[in-house]
């Protein structure tokens, strides 16, 4: 009954996450703090009933060290706190697999952790290359950018192969009991994925240089707004006054709306267990 529960909980909370992060770009501070809230008050309940406190503990210490994380990604100007306390969010609610979820090789919080990593990844892939398909002046402003700094691009990709293509080399003359074949072919199709994460490395700069901040005045900015030069925290009324009273315009920044890869990891991760083993 409390793993439904905390399902019901995780799919309704972070699916609202997600819906309001991709229609208005944001999403109310008081949603990760109510998932938090329910998550404490059900495993109370249950902690109580059953005896087994563990059921509460579990939460809060996991809960902590994943809104530890968040924050710390927030005071590097990383993400934005709403971010940080989703992620928070995530751990109070889930420190544990549920009974009726796929089991992780992982302990629980690690796989989640590792498939929020990767489903990130891909998630900023999906939204930078549908952010380009939108705005095709970026495409010529990225072969430009690619143009600009065709030296290093080229430096770096022949590195990726010759080191691994080399390394693969001196495996095929040791011992077969020390070649293992699949460890050669990771060697010999790395250099291709490391290319690949360096021309989307890229892109995503162009992207968040052209895409991601532009210039308005301050009669039009409206709560939820982003200044260029603060931390991923949305102004209020105040600070709006403010900037208002200082000049007429302002940079301001928008990010990437990372709601949806909270929701899109939680069911991941309880359906499918560990994504590490596309690595392995």
């Amino acid at each position: 009954m409390l793993d439904i529960i905390l399902l019901a909980i995780g799919l309704a909370g972070f699916g609202l996450g997600a819906y309001w992060d991709l229609k208005t770009t944001e999403f109310p501070d008081w949603l990760p703090y109510s998932i938090i809230i329910l998550s404490l008050c059900v495993r109370s309940v249950f902690s109580f009933v059953t005896g087994d406190w563990m059921i509460l503990t579990s939460s809060i210490f996991i809960g902590l060290a994943f809104l530890a994380i968040g924050l710390l990604l927030y005071f590097a100007r990383q993400w934005g706190d709403g971010d940080a306390w989703l992620l928070g969010a995530m751990g109070f609610l889930l420190p544990e697999q549920l009974e009726f979820g796929v089991a992780t090789a992982l302990p629980f919080p690690l796989a989640m952790l590792f498939n929020f990593l990767l489903v990130s990844l891909v998630y900023l892939i999906a939204y930078s290359v549908y952010l380009g398909l939108r705005h095709r002046s970026v495409n010529s402003k990225y072969v430009q950018h690619l143009k600009e700094h065709k030296i290093k691009l080229i430096s770096m990709v022949a590195f990726f192969f010759v080191f691994s293509w080399s390394f693969a080399f001196f495996m095929t003359t040791m011992p077969s009991a020390s070649a293992n074949p699949v460890s050669m072919a990771q060697f010999i199709f790395l250099p291709f994925l490391l290319t690949f994460v360096l021309l989307f490395s890229y892109y995503a700069k162009v992207v968040e240089k052209h895409l991601f901040k532009k210039k308005v005045r301050t009669s039009e900015l409206r709560e939820g707004d982003v200044a260029l030069d603060g931390r991923w925290k949305g102004l209020n009324k105040k600070d709006i006054a403010a900037l208002r009273k200082k000049s007429k315009h302002v940079w301001i920044k928008e990010g990437v709306r990372f709601a949806p890869v909270f929701v899109i990891t939680i069911v991941i991760t309880i359906f499918c267990g560990d994504l590490i083993f596309l690595f392995v």
